[in-house]
C-alpha cells in the first residue's frame, strides 16, 4: 500500500475504538439468529440497520420471506453513473451472514457474546458474526472520518448462507454489483482466493424385504450397495483425484452418510448412501451427478436385480441453481491489497484455498473477483464451544478499511 493510501487508512481506523469495535460484535453474538427459529435473521437484521442509520450510514432492510432478512449498506461514490442502487458497479463489496447453525451441545452461555482471555465466546463468533462486526465499523469509520470514496462500497449483510444461500443469491438478482468483493469467513486472516463448488448427492439402492429366515425371497439392498461403494471407491475415486485446478484445488467425492435395513431379522429392502462432491471449474453440479448416474446404470446392466438411482439431496425446482467454485486470480488487485496490509501488519501474509463453501462462489460466478478473508479459524465454526480472537476482529477491520481506501479510490475529507 502507498504511503498516501496507508495515511488515509490510518486516518480512517482512528474514528473507530477498539472497545466499540468489540462491543459490536459482543452483541451481534448475543442476539439469537439460529436456523430453525420462526424469524431467524429478522431481530439481528433490524438491529444492525438500525446501528447503521444511527451512525450515519446509509441503510437499507430487505425482507426475503419466511423470516429470512438482508441488510444492504453504501457509502460514497454517488453520481456519475456509480449509484450501485441504480446499475452503477460499486469499488468493493463486503458480504457477511447473519445466520448461524443450532447450538445443541453447545458448552455455557451460546449467546454471551463475552470476552474471556482475549478470545470472542458464543454461537456465530467466528462464524462470522465477528466479520460482520469488523465489516459494519469500517464503514461507520469511513463515514465518521471525512475521506471521500470515488467508487461505492457495499456492505450485505445476508441471509440465509448456512442452508442455500438466499440472501447472496437476492442480492445478486437484484443487480446489485462490484468489483470486488471479501467475504468474511475465518480464515485466520489468511487471504483465500479459491474455492471448490458443492453438492451433496443420495445414492436409494432398492431392494425386496423379506423375513430373515428366508433371505433367498428378498433382495439386499445393503449387499446391493456394497456394489455402489466399491465402485465408487475403486473405479470412480481415482479419475475424480486426478481432477485438479489450479486455484480451486482438487476435486473430492466423501463418502458421507449411510443407511439401510429396518433390523437384523429382516432382509434390507432399502439402503441409502448420502455423499458430499466438491467439484471444479470443468465440472458442474448436474454433471457430478450423471457421472455416478452412469456408474449405476453400468452396474444394473450387469445384475438384473440391481435397482438404485442417485439424486441431488436439495429439490431443484425449489432451489435452482448451483453452489459453484470460487476462482480468482492471485494477481487480482483485490489480493495485492490484502496482501500488503498483512505484510504490514503482521509481517507476512499467505494465500490458500477455502476448504469450505462459501458465498464467494456466488460472487464469483457473477463475475465479482472475491476472496474470503475474515477473523478466527474455521475449525471452531458450528463447534461445542465457539470463539474468536479479539486480535483477529480489529485486524480484519483494518484490513476492510485498508482494501476499501485502495479499491474505491480514497480522496481527501471532504
Amino acid at each position: 500500500m502507498g504511503a498516501l493510501r496507508r495515511s488515509f487508512a490510518e486516518e480512517v481506523r482512528a474514528c473507530a475504538d477498539d472497545g466499540e469495535i468489540v462491543a459490536l460484535a459482543g452483541k451481534l453474538v448475543s442476539i439469537p439468529s439460529c436456523h430453525g427459529l420462526p424469524k431467524p435473521e429478522e431481530e439481528i437484521a433490524s438491529f444492525l440497520h438500525g446501528f447503521l442509520r444511527e451512525n450515519g450510514v446509509e441503510s437499507c432492510l430487505v425482507p426475503l420471506g419466511e423470516g429470512h432478512w438482508n441488510v444492504l449498506a453504501s457509502i460514497g461514490g454517488k453520481g456519475g453513473g456509480t449509484d450501485p442502487w441504480n446499475g452503477g458497479e460499486a469499488g468493493l463489496l463486503l458480504n457477511g451472514h447473519l445466520d448461524t447453525v443450532g447450538v445443541d451441545g453447545m458448552e455455557g452461555d451460546p449467546f454471551s457474546g463475552a470476552v474471556v482471555n482475549g478470545m470472542l465466546s458464543g454461537r456465530g463468533s467466528v462464524d462470522m458474526k465477528g466479520a460482520v462486526a469488523a465489516m459494519v465499523m469500517a464503514l461507520v469509520a469511513l463515514r465518521r472520518s471525512g475521506v471521500r470514496l470515488s467508487k461505492p462500497l457495499l456492505f450485505s449483510a445476508v441471509a440465509d448462507e448456512e442452508w442455500w444461500s438466499t440472501g447472496t443469491r437476492a442480492l445478486l438478482e437484484s443487480g446489485v454489483r462490484a468489483r470486488y468483493a471479501i467475504v468474511g469467513e475465518p480464515t485466520q486472516l489468511e487471504i483465500h482466493h479459491g474455492h471448490r463448488g458443492l453438492e451433496w448427492l443420495e445414492i436409494r439402492v432398492q431392494g425386496r424385504y423379506a423375513h430373515g429366515g428366508a433371505p433367498e425371497r428378498g433382495i439386499n439392498a445393503i449387499v446391493k450397495m456394497n456394489a455402489v461403494v466399491t465402485a465408487l471407491t475403486e473405479r470412480l475415486l481415482p479419475q475424480i483425484a486426478q481432477r485438479v485446478h489450479p486455484i480451486a484445488g482438487p476435486a473430492t467425492l466423501n463418502l458421507g452418510r449411510i443407511e439401510g435395513g429396518l433390523q437384523p431379522s429382516t432382509v434390507a429392502g432399502s439402503c441409502l448412501l448420502q455423499l458430499d462432491r466438491r467439484w471444479i471449474p470443468g465440472e458442474s453440479s448436474k454433471g457430478v451427478t450423471a457421472e455416478i448416474a452412469e456408474l449405476l446404470e453400468d452396474l444394473s446392466g450387469k445384475d438384473p436385480d440391481f435397482f438404485a438411482q442417485v439424486v441431488p439431496m436439495r429439490d431443484r425446482e425449489v432451489h435452482p441453481g448451483d453452489n459453484p467454485p470460487l476462482c480468482t486470480d492471485p494477481s487480482s488487485p483485490l489480493v495485492q491489497s490484502l496482501v500488503a496490509f498483512m505484510t504490514e501488519r503482521r509481517g507476512g501474509s499467505r494465500l490458500g484455498l477455502f476448504p469450505a463453501w462459501s458465498d464467494g462462489g456466488l460472487l464469483s460466478e457473477a463475475g465479482i473477483e472475491t476472496v474470503v478473508f475474515g477473523p478466527g479459524d474455521l475449525a471452531l465454526a458450528h463447534s461445542m464451544n465457539e470463539v474468536c480472537p479479539v486480535a483477529d476482529i480489529l485486524d480484519a477491520c483494518d484490513g476492510y478499511i485498508a482494501a476499501a481506501v485502495e479499491l474505491c479510490g480514497a480522496r481527501g475529507a471532504a
